[in-house]
Formats: C-alpha cells, structure tokens, sequence
C-alpha cells in the first residue's frame, strides 16, 4: 500500500472579488439567527448539539485548539438538517397565513384553530436520507402529513427511519435527480408543498428559509466558544454538500 496522500489545498482567486454585503444580508438578515434559534428552541426534545473539543488532536498538529459541532445527537436525528426543514415549514405556515408581522409559538402553530384556517396540508421532499426525514419529522411535529421520495438505493434502514416519523416514502426507480424531478411533478399534481434544500428560478423562498434554519448550529457553536472564552475561530471546516449549509456558515 502506499502512503497516504496529502490534503490538497486549492485557492480560490476570486474569494473577495463580486462580494456585496448588501445581497448577504437581503439573505440572511441580522436577526434570522435569532428568530429562527427562538423557534427551533420550541421544539420538542430541543437541546443545543455538543461542541467537542479534540485537544490532542490539535496538540499533535501545533493548533490552538480543534472543536466538532456534533450533530449526532440533534433531535434524536442524528443530523442538523432537522433545523433547515423545520424552520422552512415554520416560514411557509407564517407566509401563508399572511403573518408577517410577529413571529408564531410553536403552540399556536400547533392549534387546531391554525389548523383549520390551513386546511388539509402535506410537505413533500425528495431526499437522500437526512433532509428527508428532518421534514417528515418536523411536518408530524407540527401536525401536518408528509410525502418522502427516496431513490432505488436508498438503504432499508434510511426508509425505514422515515416511516417512522409516520410520513409515507416513495421510491422512485432512478437516481436522486429523478426523485427530484418526481416529487415536483406529483407536488403539482396533488397540491403538495415542496421543501427543498436546493433552489431554482422561481423556487428560492423555502430554499432561503432552510438555509437561514442552519444557523442555528452557528449560533450554538459561537455561544459555546464564547463560553471558553473565544470570540471566534480562525477556520471553519463544513460540508459543502448542495451548498446550503456552506452558504449559511459563510453568511453568517
């Protein structure tokens, strides 16, 4: 076996060129990690995730310090995509109702007054897994139903984890891309609200609205460094995935 290969940096050139404060905030305004903090605080089992450091870790490679937001323990979830789809279903609901003017408790979103001026509503994603079920989770949080469509690979044990939450799961024969495509195509069939973490022409609101649920774990970690005494990091590692997640980590 040979040895491991090295990290590869790459530079981006253009990291500073086009920036424009002005869109940065239009996305993710000031008071979003506030707002939206408030409502995922609302939700059932809610703690702050840990922020684990690795100090022999960072001993080893001559840093400071290394810290994990571990977002394994989320909800019970497993996974942080829990707050972007909760937080996008919560925006949808005030949109809807035309209540822009004040936020909503997480009971009178849960009311059976609210529920009857919203009629019968189902939330639909196409997902990999995570995404999938932060949606079908937050939609049974919140009273609603959900439709879940998951590609032919998709493992049993991904499946069967969404069913449990009580949305139903279709499973498409394609790929990921065509769960997309599906989903969207029955969505308008059936009058089903889409939540997706990706966004395109006129679909960019509840794309938005995940992103801004994100940062909520950015909140938490900067909270949790600021309690040992940090203001901030020097670096932060992310995933890009669809890019919502990195969006978010560099907003905020």
């Amino acid at each position: 076996m040979g040895s491991e290969k090295p990290i590869e940096w790459l530079i981006n050139p253009r990291a500073r060129t086009g920036f424009d404060p002005q869109v940065v905030e239009s996305l993710l305004p000031p008071d979003v990690p506030w707002r939206a903090r408030r409502f995922h605080r609302q939700l059932p089992g809610y703690r702050m995730s840990p922020l684990v450091g690795l100090p022999n870790l960072a001993a080893r490679l001559g840093l400071g310090g290394i810290w994990v937001k571990d977002e394994s323990q989320r909800l019970d979830l497993r996974s942080f995509k829990v707050l972007g789809g909760s937080y996008a279903i919560y925006q949808w609901v005030r949109q809807r109702l035309g209540i822009t003017d004040r936020e909503l408790s997480f009971a009178e979103l849960t009311s059976n007054e609210l529920r009857e001026r919203l009629g019968d509503i189902t939330f639909a994603a196409a997902t990999d897994g995570n995404h999938g079920r932060g949606v079908a989770w937050s939609a049974a949080q919140m009273g609603f139903k959900a439709v879940i469509y998951v590609h032919k690979l998709t493992s049993q044990q991904r499946i069967q984890a969404i069913e449990q939450t009580g949305a139903k799961v279709v499973v498409i024969d394609g790929t990921y891309d065509d769960a997309v495509h599906q989903v969207n195509e029955d969505a308008q069939r059936y009058g089903w609200v889409v939540i997706s973490d990706t966004a395109w022409e006129g679909y960019e609101d509840i794309p938005k609205w995940v992103m801004q649920g994100y940062t909520t774990m950015l909140s938490e970690a900067q909270e949790q460094l600021a309690a040992q005494g940090l203001s901030k990091p020097t670096h932060v590692f992310v995933q890009a995935g669809v890019g919502s997640l990195a969006a978010a980590t560099l907003g905020y």
